[in-house]
């Protein structure tokens, strides 16, 4: 049977199980198979059914922001699959340095590319697909510290970014923009939105303790003046700010560093003592010291929502940077060399990646990154 005889329905069965990078390869064999392949439905089809894959196997491919010759050769994205070895993502981002932004999603294979503060680059990125789109800058004050929540919405199948300013130490509350803004990139523009920010309950949105979950994007969040805490949720659907209770601990604990992760489709809090208490020696006695890194899990199906410690791992030594989980049951951890090393939940083996080159000396900054990260062949540059 010829490939133009084939019925769309038995096409699409035969396309959806393959790869992003074939798929990319089999556009150009007509205009047919190229339309099926860039419409949304098939997209979405294709996404999904990788990521059930995944689920199904507890196989999943990392996407790591690492160094390259120990911090001084620049930063590359690369895939890191279950069992295979790193695979540089080929993505020139002619013009940006990329080094000291953090990444923020997945959504459907969609990354965000930022920093907090401002006019710095806001970049959305389909590493699948080796495509980015730099974004416009929001019409913010310049001297004002924001936050960055990135998400998707089902129900405009829309992509979004949300910005808002926190809290800095030389600016007075009461002079802060409480602005908040959102980015579609249907329009390619920002908008500002009637709701209110965190900072107008006097919260500061912790920068890099974040999540994407069950739709929203979440920060963990405190006052400084006033030493609670609470996790703020922005539902991308909504458009409004919510607050989610921490765990009791957090309230009487202000030293440990505590990060946002999902673990197994529900949301975890990490707690673990902080890592550097003086950055002028080297190397920190800290590196060589056991933690324990306490895992919180919370139950949003009751009522009230509730917390419960499901693990304490460790103490170990020399690991020092909590950086997320994998579906196989393995905590990933940062060593204070530069490395990623695992340790599974269930198995208690140990596990290590060499997502860095050999690094003598001083090791590479401390902004490894990890995202769980199933491909797709959406596009930014709709």
């Amino acid at each position: 049977m010829a490939i133009d005889k084939l019925s769309e329905d038995l096409l699409v069965e035969i396309l959806w199980r393959l790869t992003v990078k074939t798929l990319i390869q089999l556009k150009s064999v007509c205009k047919n198979w190229y339309a099926l392949i860039q419409s949304p439905g098939f997209i979405y089809l294709h996404h999904d059914r990788a990521a059930s894959i995944a689920a199904d196997e507890n196989t999943d491919c990392l996407l790591v922001k690492r160094f390259l010759n120990g911090g001084e050769g620049g930063v590359a994205l690369s895939f890191v699959p279950d069992e295979t070895p790193v695979e540089d993502i080929d993505i020139s981002f002619t013009g940006l340095d990329i080094k000291h932004l953090r990444i923020l999603g997945p959504c459907n294979g969609v990354v965000c590319l930022t920093r907090y503060g401002t006019n710095n680059p806001i970049v959305l990125c389909n590493p699948s697909i080796r495509e980015f789109r730099v974004i416009p800058q929001p019409s913010y004050k310049p001297d004002h510290m924001c936050n960055l929540g990135f998400g998707f919405d089902p129900y405009t199948n829309d992509y979004k970014l949300v910005r808002f300013s926190m809290v800095a130490a030389e600016i007075p509350i009461g002079d802060i923009d409480e602005t908040v803004e959102i980015y579609d990139l249907s329009t390619d523009s920002w908008r500002e939105v009637d709701v209110e920010a965190p900072i107008e309950s006097g919260f500061h949105c912790w920068h890099d303790s974040y999540a994407s979950w069950n739709g929203d994007f979440l920060w963990y969040a405190y006052r400084p003046r006033g030493g609670d805490s609470v996790i703020m949720a922005f539902n991308m659907s909504d458009e409004v700010f919510e607050q989610i209770p921490v765990p009791e601990v957090c309230l009487v604990d202000h030293h440990s560093e505590k990060e946002l992760f999902v673990l197994n489709d529900s949301l975890a809090m990490v707690m673990y003592p902080k890592w550097w208490s003086n950055p002028f020696v080297f190397p920190p006695e800290e590196f060589m010291l056991e933690k324990s890194f306490d895992i919180w899990v919370m139950n949003d199906e009751d009522v009230e929502v509730s917390w419960t410690k499901k693990f304490t791992i460790g103490p170990l030594q020399g690991l020092d940077w909590a950086l997320g989980f994998r579906l196989n049951g393995e905590f990933l951890l940062e060593n204070g060399y530069g490395q990623m090393m695992s340790h599974n939940l269930y198995t208690q083996e140990r596990k290590e990646y060499q997502v860095h080159d050999q690094v003598h000396g001083h090791p590479p900054p401390p902004n490894l990154q990890v995202l769980r990260y199933t491909e797709s062949l959406v596009s930014v540059k709709r």
